[in-house]
């Protein structure tokens, strides 16, 4: 036999259970989104870690290094061409000659991307490849590193077009191609009896 006794015991444990329920619902969700922030949290602190050692121990000092490089021989280029060759000690010809090495260097110095001479960090695309190996996906390259190689590739391309070149010829500089430049201009500099400092 029911008593209202019953149906106010029904409702109270159908209440508590939906309670209960809800509880731990809003308890699941909330951890949830905890871990998921935690977790993005985490990667971004780990990637401006990264960066900042990345900028600081390679970026900013190749950077800087090249920029002080371009800066003397421009500087070297626009001494000479106003420097009368009486003062330089120098002929007309050499004086020219000088001229002519000073150009080159600084244009081809001028012609140098950070992507040309930035080293390889074999430790990150080897990570990369592991994980990639452990979905089974292939290894992607963003749209955006895509599209900028393409247009870097037609700016070389107008470069090689307008100055007669060999389209197809690979003529992207090197990291090796600095040192040379560099051990030119440093010649040039001794030629001409001035210390650059490296």
């Amino acid at each position: 036999m029911d008593t209202p006794w019953d149906d106010a015991f029904d409702n109270v444990v159908t209440e508590s259970f939906a309670r209960d329920v809800e509880w731990t619902k809003m308890s699941s969700e909330f951890t949830d989104v905890g871990y998921r922030e935690g977790i993005t949290a985490g990667k971004e602190a780990a990637v401006q870690e990264g960066f900042d050692a990345g900028f600081a121990d390679v970026g900013a000092p190749l950077g800087r290094d090249l920029g002080i490089v371009r800066g003397r021989s421009s500087a070297i280029l626009g001494f000479l061409i106003s420097a009368p060759s009486t003062m330089l000690g120098v002929s007309e010809e050499e004086k020219d000659a000088l001229i002519a090495e000073a150009r080159e260097i600084a244009a081809q110095l001028g012609n140098i991307r950070y992507s040309d001479i930035e080293p390889r960090d074999l430790e990150a695309e080897q990570h990369a490849r592991e994980h990639l190996e452990m979905d089974n996906e292939e290894m992607e390259v963003s749209e955006e590193i895509e599209e900028r190689k393409k247009m870097e590739g037609v700016e070389d391309m107008l470069v090689r077009m307008s100055a007669g070149e060999n389209v197809n010829a690979p003529t992207r500089p090197t990291a090796e191609d600095v040192l040379k430049l560099k051990a030119r201009l440093g010649t040039l500099c001794a030629r001409l009896g001035l210390s650059i400092g490296y």
